[in-house]
This record gives C-alpha cells, sequence and structure tokens, in this order.
C-alpha cells in the first residue's frame, strides 16, 4: 500500500455552472440554511494543504478559496477534471463533485488510505463506479485531453481508459446510504431535507 503524503494531494471542488434542471448554480443552493459547497468545503479543508473551486462563477471566490475556470467551455464534470489536472502541480489530486453534501472527512481520509499505485482510485457503490468523489493523478491529464478531443465525455467510460482502482463499499459504515446521493433538481433537494 502506498503512503500518501497529504501535501502531496491537492483538493478540487467541481462547481461546474448553471444547472438547467435547478436555475441555479448547485453549489450555491442553500441546504439546512448553508451552500451546498460549504458542506463539502468544510470536511475538505482540515485534510489538504490546498483546496481549489473549479467554476465559472466569481461568485465562489466569497468562500475564500482560489477559483479557477473551466478551460474547455461546457464540457460538462470532464471539463472541470481536466481544468484541475491542467491546473495541478501536485502528483494527486482529490475531485469531489459540490453537489454532495452529505460527504464526509472520514470518507475522504478511507479512499486515500486505501490508494495505490493507480492513476485513479475512486468507489464503487452497488456495482457502479462514482467518478466524482475520488484521486485523480497528475499524469492523467494527456489521456483525459484526448479522450475529450474524441468527444469520449462520459466520466464511467473515461475512466476506464486508466489504470484504475475501485474501492467497493456497500455495508461499510463510513458510507451511509445518503452518501452517494448528488443534488440534481430541486425535488432531489426536498427529499434530502426530508431525511435528516
Amino acid at each position: 500500500m502506498m503512503k500518501t503524503n497529504l501535501k502531496d494531494i491537492t483538493g478540487y471542488i467541481l462547481a461546474g455552472g448553471k444547472s438547467s434542471r435547478m436555475g441555479t448554480d448547485k453549489g450555491l443552493l442553500l441546504f439546512e440554511g448553508k451552500p451546498m459547497i460549504q458542506y463539502v468545503i468544510e470536511q475538505m479543508q482540515p485534510i489538504f494543504s490546498k483546496v481549489v473551486i473549479v467554476s465559472n462563477n466569481p461568485e465562489y471566490e466569497k468562500f475564500g478559496f482560489e477559483v479557477i475556470p473551466d478551460l474547455i467551455k461546457d464540457s460538462g464534470p470532464a471539463g472541470g477534471i481536466y481544468t484541475a489536472l491542467n491546473h495541478s502541480d501536485t502528483k494527486l489530486n482529490f475531485m469531489v463533485s459540490c453537489d454532495m453534501p452529505f460527504v464526509t472527512a472520514a470518507a475522504i481520509e478511507f479512499v486515500i488510505k486505501n490508494s495505490e499505485e493507480s492513476q485513479i482510485v475512486l468507489l464503487e457503490n452497488k456495482a457502479r463506479i462514482e467518478p466524482l468523489f475520488g484521486i485523480y493523478a497528475k499524469d492523467c491529464e494527456p489521456i483525459w485531453l484526448e479522450l475529450m478531443e474524441q468527444k469520449v465525455i462520459k466520466l464511467q467510460e473515461m475512466v476506464l481508459r486508466f489504470q484504475l482502482k475501485t474501492i467497493p463499499v456497500e455495508n461499510n459504515e463510513i458510507f451511509a446510504t445518503s452518501f452517494f446521493k448528488n443534488i440534481n433538481t430541486k425535488e432531489d433537494l426536498n427529499n434530502a431535507l426530508n431525511r435528516i
């Protein structure tokens, strides 16, 4: 098992653009009185010495972190990951979507602790790979760009082109049933609030 030095990992929050289904930036939507991205920040900040937000919206600067715009316009989460990899000066990078308010520091540390010499380390939940929560090596950047230029932008397909490690997490007490719930619609938001 690789002993990972946290100084060698940058934390990136993928805040994307305006959600057509929500009518606003998902990360700025209030969840229990706080913007959703704030929950992610609070869990990442104690772990990583450097946290960066990938977004075209300068409003995210109010959270006090560097905000970098997408290098490839309208390219979705794949473009956000590419932008982060291009920006990074660390060997490893931890990517998290801004719309995962149930993320915990314990879950982030679990992935880091279980990472090995792989280019990408992701969680697998009920046979589904979760590409928006995990480690991406800096050296993925050139092939990632090639895939995007070939119009391969479905994350589930892209990650399979790399040296990938998946960590099964079913029945793992660190991951509550709500952990993987992304908030994509107003109905999702209401359902999540009702579960609290």
